[in-house]
């Protein structure tokens, strides 16, 4: 299937236009990596700085994810979906898999613009452990990958409500959650309460952002927790948007 060009700037119109992704998916991450690891880390001795700028640095990236895609294909999907956008474009010839390949490769400059930015911003700012080729090749494919499920989830929720509204409230809740289980609010998961822990250790972000300054260093790390808990998300994910196509509001 051929992608026309002129629809994927058109997408990319969409998603830059959009305040949300730019904020949240950009901005937001910089200036929290920024203040968080100015001030928290401020009384940590020279010689673990390295180690703790890098563990924030890798922990701070899944917000990318979170933002552009996660976050950003919600928003913006629900609002084509409640202004009948995607009718109108299938009168134009642009089927709904086009369309919907068009705006996750639209997604996907961002995010990898975003991710530059990101990287740019920390090893300009802090001294920052240097990855391991393997260790850094692991880490981005392990959030493209993230990046494909939380697509996933984002088009099942706003396809369920078919609505701004309710669908940016479910998933900033979700943005939000996701961040304070995963360690991405300056409290670790061996911080949390015990009852949360156990639901902590059911998501990739949390063992992203505790273990994975081992992976980026070259350190052994046993990935088989981390993989089950990206199945489970992914299975989660799939059954929200089967049930979104079942049960989901119909257009009248």
């Amino acid at each position: 299937m051929k992608i026309n060009k002129k629809y994927i700037y058109y997408e990319w119109r969409n998603v830059i236009g959009n305040w949300y992704i730019p904020f949240f998916g950009l901005l937001f991450p910089v200036l929290l990596y920024q203040l968080i690891a100015r001030s928290v880390l401020k009384d940590v001795p020279q010689e673990f700085l390295p180690q703790s700028y890098t563990e924030i640095f890798i922990s701070f990236l899944q917000l990318v994810p979170l933002a552009v895609v996660f976050l950003g294909h919600g928003s913006t999907y629900s609002q084509d979906l409640e202004n009948k956008i995607p009718q109108r474009m299938e009168l134009f010839g642009f089927s709904q898999k086009e369309q919907i390949i068009g705006k996750f490769i639209a997604l996907f400059f961002f995010f990898i613009i975003a991710l530059g930015v990101q990287f740019i911003n920390a090893f300009l700012s802090f001294d920052i452990l240097k990855p391991k080729l393997l260790g850094l090749t692991t880490l981005l494919g392990v959030l493209l990958i993230l990046s494909i499920i939380l697509f996933v989830l984002a088009h099942g929720i706003a396809n369920f409500f078919r609505k701004f509204g309710p669908t940016y409230g479910v998933v900033m809740t979700l943005y939000f959650g996701f961040m304070m289980l995963g360690g991405m609010m300056g409290v670790n998961m061996d911080q949390l309460p015990e009852k949360i822990q156990v639901i902590s250790r059911l998501i990739p972000f949390s063992y992203i952002s505790n273990d994975f300054v081992k992976v980026w260093s070259g350190e052994p790390y046993n990935m088989a927790p981390f993989i089950q808990s990206c199945i489970l998300l992914l299975g989660i994910s799939i059954l929200v948007l089967l049930l979104s196509e079942k049960y989901g509001k119909k257009d009248v």
